[in-house]
């Protein structure tokens, strides 16, 4: 074609596409046999396996695809942000962060998925915000860092015992209202 993949934008945009036909392919694959027996497992693997599910091919199956996922999301993520595979970069944090993007978005959905990463990415810049314009650099980076923490654990607690389906069921919740608004009856 005669373009070149190494500026941020072209990166931009190779990710987005990837990301985009990856999540199509996983809201498909979540309307077949396959999916409907991922959520019969999910939901109450016993009662599962009582009406025919094989248990074992599923469950393999749903790590096959899932690892198939994470490794293009771990390659994507190399090649297009960091631009080198190191160590260092895939560190005990990390995986917090994303395991945090579960939480806060919601287990089990893939818009949830969506809503998660967005929150962590958006959350520090918008408190970072927050924090400059109304303690006017009286807060040291720090005590930023601590109050993230703090904020992030919170919204954790928050979202396991309140809302286990995370943002995703709040954004669903909100469209059900907005369609009845003007009439809630």
């Amino acid at each position: 074609f005669g373009y070149a993949l190494d500026t941020p934008v072209s990166r931009y945009v190779l990710t987005l596409v990837i990301v985009t036909l990856l999540a199509l392919v996983a809201k498909n694959l979540v309307r077949t046999r396959t999916g409907r027996d991922w959520m019969a497992i999910r939901d109450m693997d016993v009662a599962a396996e009582v009406i025919g599910i094989p248990m074992l091919k599923t469950k393999l199956l749903a790590f096959a695809i899932s690892s198939f996922y994470l490794g293009v999301a771990g390659a994507l993520w190399a090649y297009c942000y960091l631009g080198t595979v190191e160590p260092q970069a895939f560190e005990l944090a990390r995986s917090f962060q994303l395991l945090f993007i579960i939480i806060i978005g919601g287990m089990g959905t893939i818009v949830g998925a969506f809503f998660g990463a967005a929150f962590i990415v958006f959350f520090p810049i918008f408190l970072n915000l927050f924090t400059s314009t109304v303690f006017a650099g009286q807060l040291d980076p720090g005590m930023l860092s601590h109050l993230e923490q703090f904020v992030f654990g919170s919204l954790i607690i928050f979202f396991l015992i309140v809302e286990p389906l995370g943002l995703a069921r709040l954004w669903q919740l909100g469209k059900q209202k907005l369609r009845l608004w003007p009439f809630p009856h």
